[in-house]
């Protein structure tokens, strides 16, 4: 006793969607060329940050 055509995309399509979604997550870093610092008050790309910082002279 299979499961129909439906039930399988019923499955699947959200599987095939989250792995896809984590992958991109994963690589964000890579595909966007930029790489993430992390402080324990912020999350912010490390260019705009050390930008940011400069401008205010405390770098």
């Amino acid at each position: 006793m299979g499961l129909s055509g439906e039930a399988w995309a019923t499955l699947l399509v959200p599987t095939f969607l989250g792995i896809a979604t984590m992958l991109l997550y994963g690589f964000w870093d890579k595909i966007t060329g930029k790489e993430y610092y992390v402080d324990d008050e912020i999350l912010a790309y490390d260019e705009d940050l050390m930008k940011t910082l400069e401008e205010e002279g405390k770098a």
